[in-house]
């Protein structure tokens, strides 16, 4: 079969993807939810899955969009491989010419979606931006927040795609000379260190579970790749053998975890077979590819915009105890950000217009620059692999320095904001922080909110954690919280303190026992 895709065709795939992203970043925080396998592996995931559904099967729809809803972003990888080929092979450019270009579009985006955030949090939220959100946006305008431990889904989680579709633009020069030359053996080559990448890091490492690789370029050249060598092998068949592996491996990687890295890949070969099939069939398809294409050609605003609206319609989505009340709530949340990604789309248009005014003129000058900058990328690059190579092999070779901090029950009452739990100093540089919270707790105003744990070390770390809804009764219930912090390369945890407290902004009242926080470095 030919896997062809016109231009209609990927705004349509675009549109398919973005309506799986945005509707699983809603349900997937609407119970029930059984959880996903994106950047990490759980068994437990799937058989929930199915137990969900057996259970309440009147919520199949938060329940697929829950668990699957995340491979959308897959499609959005292999789409763009696809269009990149296509744009160079009409128009050559050389690498700093493409970067700059890609870069005229992406940093537009990036910057409508921060300023949507900041007015979001001052309309909304009746707030201004915290020291750790004004940092952790930093890294973000600088595309390596995929690049740290705990940086890669703070502040709106989906804006880690930002800095994977960086790192891929700058090696999609490369990788279209390498392909164009030497075609499928070079994508069996590129696959072959992808796939060895991932296992290094999930298997032999243990570097944060192998979610660091899974967040970055490593992790997703094989879609990438797969894309670009569907725009290379436009004019050949593609074996229906492809199909059949991928369907294999796709079922077979969500039960075990040593296949889990092959389903990215093989989504991407299901989608695009699959596709090509409802194109050949004969009924009129216009019903449902006239949106899908309108949300595809929007697809990137209504991306930006869309995690940190979220909260608002869960509040009131949480209230509502029938499928059919969820299901609504889930169109309501698209309507939305729909909503707002319209009202930002002009402004993104403007950004995009003020970038274009940037132009790079082709000299041996700019040559020369390029060739500097493609050095000093590769250095860093390296510098970070090293880093948590080297940090992750000398966690084996030092004593693990444990301590438990009990703290006295108490209580907190509606005029209190704060109630501190534990505190510790560090006089070294850390690589891992494991922590665990427990106590016991009940709710002394059942129609307030519960207060939030805080885990915090300022200008690196800040967690709030809300406590489920089970424990906001007048009967004691235990609860139990752990947090792995990983010291990334560009922060030092020496003379920094760590304060674990409440947080009471709802003006809760509550009563704590048995309080306990245990710290593992």
């Amino acid at each position: 079969m030919k896997l062809l895709l016109s231009k209609r065709d990927t705004s349509i795939v675009k549109g398919f993807a973005i309506l799986c992203i945005v509707f699983h970043n809603y349900f997937h925080w609407l119970w029930p939810s059984p959880g996903e396998n994106e950047f990490n592996f759980s068994t437990e995931a799937i058989y929930k899955l199915f137990e969900q559904l057996h259970l309440y099967p009147g919520e199949w729809v938060n329940l697929l969009f829950s668990y699957f809803g995340h491979y959308g972003v897959q499609l959005f990888v292999m789409v763009s491989g696809y269009g990149l080929v296509l744009s160079m092979m009409h128009r050559s450019r050389s690498w700093g010419a493409f970067v700059l270009d890609r870069l005229k579009k992406l940093y537009p985006l990036l910057l409508t979606a921060i300023i949507v955030y900041f007015f979001e949090c001052v309309l909304v939220e009746a707030r201004t931006l915290n020291s750790f959100e004004k940092t952790e946006l930093g890294y973000k305008l600088l595309f390596i927040h995929t690049l740290l431990p705990n940086s890669g889904l703070s502040v709106n989680g989906p804006w880690w795609f930002f800095g994977l579709i960086f790192q891929l633009y700058l090696l999609f020069p490369l990788l279209y000379q390498a392909m164009k030359q030497w075609g499928w053996k070079a994508f069996w080559i590129i696959l072959a260190v992808s796939y060895g990448l991932i296992f290094l890091f999930r298997e032999s490492i243990h570097l944060y579970h192998g979610e660091l690789l899974m967040q970055n370029a490593p992790g997703h050249l094989p879609e990438f790749c797969f894309g670009m060598m569907l725009a290379f092998s436009k004019d050949k068949n593609i074996h229906w053998g492809w199909l059949l592996l991928s369907v294999l491996l796709f079922v077979w990687g969500n039960f075990a975890p040593g296949f889990y890295p092959f389903t990215f890949l093989s989504v991407c070969v299901i989608a695009a077979f699959a596709y090509q099939g409802l194109k050949s069939l004969p009924f009129k398809k216009h019903w449902l590819s006239r949106p899908l294409a309108y949300f595809g050609g929007v697809s990137m605003t209504l991306f930006a915009a869309h995690g940190f609206f979220r909260t608002p319609v869960l509040k009131w989505a949480y209230t509502l105890t029938t499928p059919l009340g969820h299901f609504w709530s889930g169109l309501v949340f698209l309507l939305m950000v729909w909503g707002v990604a319209l009202a930002a789309k002009p402004l993104y248009d403007f950004m995009v217009a003020l970038f274009n005014r940037i132009h790079l003129r082709e000299s041996r000058a700019s040559k020369v620059v390029e060739r500097i900058c493609q050095v000093c990328l590769c250095l860093f690059f390296a510098f970070v692999a090293g880093y948590y190579v080297a940090q992750a092999f000398n966690r084996y070779n030092h004593e693990v320095i444990s301590c438990e901090l009990n703290t006295p029950s108490g209580t907190i009452d509606c005029h209190q904001e704060t109630v501190m739990l534990a505190n510790r100093s560090f006089d070294q540089r850390l690589l891992a922080l494991n922590l665990k919270v427990s106590f016991d707790v009940c709710s002394l105003d059942t129609t307030a909110k519960l207060p939030s744990l805080v885990i915090s070390i300022p200008g690196m770390l800040w967690k709030s954690v809300e406590l489920p809804a089970e424990y906001n009764t007048k009967k004691l219930g235990h609860y139990e919280y752990t947090e792995q912090f990983l010291c990334p390369f560009v922060q030092n945890t020496k003379h920094k303190r760590m304060d674990v407290y409440f947080s009471n902004r709802g003006k809760g009242m509550m009563e704590y026992q048995n309080a306990k926080v245990e710290i593992k470095y």
